[in-house]
């Protein structure tokens, strides 16, 4: 009993982690376009991107809950922590790719 409640404790904190993520990608799903308008270049908006920036969080979350799943308290830890890094460090790429991608469309 007293496993399966850490299990669920730390299900939620990561998971509490990794919606920030999804905020982040929702704050720029809704600035990002009307900034580009603002400069004239909303045709070149990542939307793809932007989709991405939501929906990759959630899917990493879910996988590591489905790996850890049968395994002891540590892994389970371990798999989320390495899937919350990994969203943030997508995050973080994703933002100074943007310029790139942005520059690369309005050059061709």
């Amino acid at each position: 009993m007293r496993d399966r409640v850490a299990v669920i404790v730390v299900a939620v904190a990561f998971g509490v982690l990794h919606l920030h993520a999804v905020f982040q990608g929702i704050a720029n799903l809704v600035a990002l376009p009307s900034f580009y308008a603002q400069l004239g270049i909303s045709a070149y908006t990542p939307w793809w991107l932007l989709v991405l920036g939501i929906a990759i969080p959630p899917i990493a979350f879910v996988g590591a809950l489905l790996l850890g799943r049968g395994r002891i308290l540590t892994h389970r830890v371990a798999l989320l922590a390495v899937s919350l890094a990994t969203v943030n460090a997508l995050v973080l790429s994703a933002g100074s790719l943007a310029p790139i991608l942005l520059a690369f469309a309005a050059g061709s």
